[in-house]
C-alpha cells in the first residue's frame, strides 16, 4: 500500500517551488492532492517572467484559464462584441483560478492582452472586474507604459475589498491621480513600497504614502531619461523614518540638474537594517558624500553598492562607523574601470568584523588570508574571476584560510572558465583534509549580453562534471550550480 505524504506537509515542500513554475505545474499532473495544494501556489503570482521562447504559449494558457473563470454575464457581452466564439465561452475550469491570485500586475495583464489578441479593451476590462470582485490582493504592480491598461479598476465594485489587505505595492509615479486617492482611502497596512519616478508627482501619491500605518521597505528609481524632481515628496517618506528598515535608491538618471540634490534625506532613517545605493555615476555620490562619513545607522546589517561606490576614503568612514553590526557588503566590481582596492578590503575587515557575506575582489592571496583571519563569521564569498585573483588561488586560499562556517562559493565570470579537473581535485582534497569543513556550495554565474550554449556546454565539460559528481557522492559537495545569468 503506497504512502500518501498528508496535505499539510506537502504544502510546506511546494512552498519552496513558489518560483519553480515547470515544477509546480508537473505536481498537478500527479494526482488529485498533488493538484488542489500546487495548484493555489501556482496561481498565487502568475506574472513571474519566463524566458521568450515560451512566453507566448504561456500567456495563451494563462488568458484562457482566465476567460475560462469569467461569470456568464462576461462571457456573453465577450461573445457579442466578437472578441471571444461560441467555444472559447463553453468552457469551464475545475477551481477558482482568480480567488487564489494574490498577486496583480496590471501592465503585464495589458501585455499579455496585446500579444496573444492583439488589442482588446473589452476583455481587459471583463478580466479586471472577476479580479477586484474574486481575488484578495497582497501585491500590485501597476506601471505606466503603453500597454498598461487605460482602466479605472480601483472604483470596480468591490475593489475596496480587494485592495484592503495589500501589504506590497511597486508603481510608476506618473499614474493617474484617482487611482493614488482611492487607493490612499483603501489600503493603509502597504509595508513595501517602490516607486519609479516618471512624468509629474500628485498631491494623491503623497496622501497614499502618509496614510501608511507600518512601511516598512521602501525603494525609489530614477530612470536615465527621468526628468522627474522628487524632492516635494521627501517629508512624506520621512514620516515613515522610525518603521522603514530597508531602504533602496536606484538612480540612472544623466540631467546633472536634477542629480541627487535631495538625498541627504536617507540620513533620516537610523533604524534601517539595509542600504542599497545603485548610483551610475561616480559624481551621483557628489550630494552625500560629506553626510556619510558622518552617517550612523546602529543597526544597519546590509550594505551595498550595485554599480559605482563613494570615495575610499568616505566608504572607510562609514565603515569605521557602522560597520561593528554589518552582516552583508556588497561592492560591484563588473567594471574594469574600478581598480581593485586591497586597502578597503582591510580595513572592511577591520570594522566589519561580524560579516557573513562579501562581494568583493582581491588583488593579492595575502589580503585574502588577512580577511578571512579576521572576519570568522564569514559563510559566503562571491566575486570576479576575470579581475581579480584567479580561480585556482581563489579556491586555494579557501581551502586553506576560510573560516570555519564557511561553505558557500559564487564565482561570476566574464569569460569561459580556466579551471581544469585537476585544479577541483585538488581543492576538493583539500577542503575534505580541513579540521573543521562544512559541505561545499559552489555556484558559477555567467554574464554575457549574447551568452550562447557553448558556454555553458564548456563549463559542464565531461572531465569537470565528473569531478565534481565523484565529490558529491562522496559528501564534500552539497550543491553545484551553473546559472546562465
Amino acid at each position: 500500500m503506497s504512502c500518501q505524504l498528508p496535505a499539510d506537509c506537502l504544502n510546506e515542500i511546494f512552498e519552496y517551488l513558489e518560483k519553480d513554475k515547470v515544477t509546480l505545474h508537473s505536481c498537478l499532473l500527479v494526482n488529485r492532492l498533488w493538484c488542489e495544494i500546487s495548484v493555489r501556489i501556482l496561481w498565487r503570482n502568475i506574472w513571474i517572467p519566463v524566458g521568450y521562447e515560451h512566453r507566448l504559449k504561456v500567456e495563451t494558457s494563462i488568458l484562457n484559464t482566465l476567460i475560462a473563470c469569467l461569470p456568464n454575464k462576461s462571457k456573453t457581452h465577450l461573445l457579442e462584441k466578437g472578441i471571444l466564439n461560441s467555444t472559447q465561452i463553453s468552457k469551464s475550469c475545475f477551481f477558482d483560478y482568480p480567488s487564489f491570485c494574490k498577486v496583480l500586475s496590471i501592465h503585464m495583464i495589458g501585455q499579455m492582452i496585446i500579444d496573444v489578441f492583439k488589442n482588446q479593451k473589452y476583455l481587459a476590462k471583463e478580466i479586471m472586474k472577476m479580479f477586484m470582485t474574486r481575488s484578495y490582493l497582497k501585491k500590485l504592480s501597476y506601471y505606466n507604459n503603453p500597454n498598461t491598461l487605460n482602466l479605472s479598476f480601483i472604483r470596480y465594485p468591490r475593489a475596496k475589498d480587494c485592495f484592503t489587505r495589500l501589504t506590497k505595492l511597486t508603481c510608476s509615479s506618473d499614474i493617474k491621480s484617482v487611482f493614488f486617492y482611492k487607493l490612499s482611502q483603501i489600503s493603509f497596512n502597504i509595508q513595501s513600497l517602490t516607486i519609479e519616478f516618471n512624468g509629474t508627482i500628485s498631491e494623491d501619491l503623497k496622501n497614499l504614502i502618509i496614510s501608511q500605518n507600518n512601511l516598512k521597505n521602501l525603494s525609489l528609481s530614477q530612470p536615465f531619461f527621468s526628468m522627474t524632481d522628487w524632492s516635494d515628496i521627501i517629508p512624506s517618506l520621512i514620516k515613515h523614518s522610525n518603521t522603514i528598515i530597508k531602504l533602496k535608491i536606484y538612480w540612472e538618471a544623466c540631467n546633472l540638474l536634477i542629480r541627487t540634490k535631495k538625498l541627504s534625506f536617507i540620513t533620516k532613517f537610523l533604524n534601517l537594517q539595509e542600504l542599497v545605493l545603485s548610483f551610475q555615476r561616480n559624481d551621483h555620490f557628489d550630494e552625500i558624500n560629506n553626510i556619510l562619513q558622518y552617517s550612523i545607522f546602529p543597526h544597519l546589517q546590509i550594505l551595498k553598492f550595485p554599480y559605482r561606490y563613494p570615495k575610499v576614503d568616505i566608504l572607510i568612514k562609514f565603515l569605521k562607523n557602522n560597520g561593528k553590526n554589518l552582516k552583508e557588503f556588497y561592492i560591484n566590481y563588473t567594471l574594469p574601470i574600478l581598480p581593485v582596492n586591497d586597502l578597503l578590503n582591510l580595513k572592511i575587515s577591520r570594522y566589519c568584523p561580524n560579516l557573513k557575506l562579501l562581494s568583493t575582489l582581491f588583488k593579492k592571496v595575502e589580503s585574502l588570508k588577512i580577511f578571512f583571519n579576521r572576519c570568522q563569521q564569514l559563510e559566503c564569498f562571491e566575486t570576479h574571476y576575470n579581475y581579480g585573483l584567479s580561480e585556482r588561488d581563489i579556491l586555494g586560499a579557501l581551502a586553506e584560510y576560510s573560516p570555519k562556517n564557511f561553505f558557500k562559493l559564487k564565482l561570476l565570470y566574464y569569460s569561459y572558465s580556466q579551471l581544469t579537473p585537476d585544479d577541483l581535485e585538488e581543492f576538493f582534497i583539500n577542503w575534505k583534509n580541513r579540521l573543521q569543513q562544512k559541505s561545499f556550495y559552489f555556484t558559477m554565474i555567467g554574464k554575457f549580453n549574447n551568452i550562447d550554449d557553448s558556454y555553458i556546454n564548456r563549463l559542464k565539460n565531461d572531465e569537470n562534471m565528473k569531478m565534481i559528481e565523484k565529490y558529491k557522492k562522496l559528501g564534500i559537495i552539497k550543491k553545484f550550480e551553473i546559472i546562465n545569468h
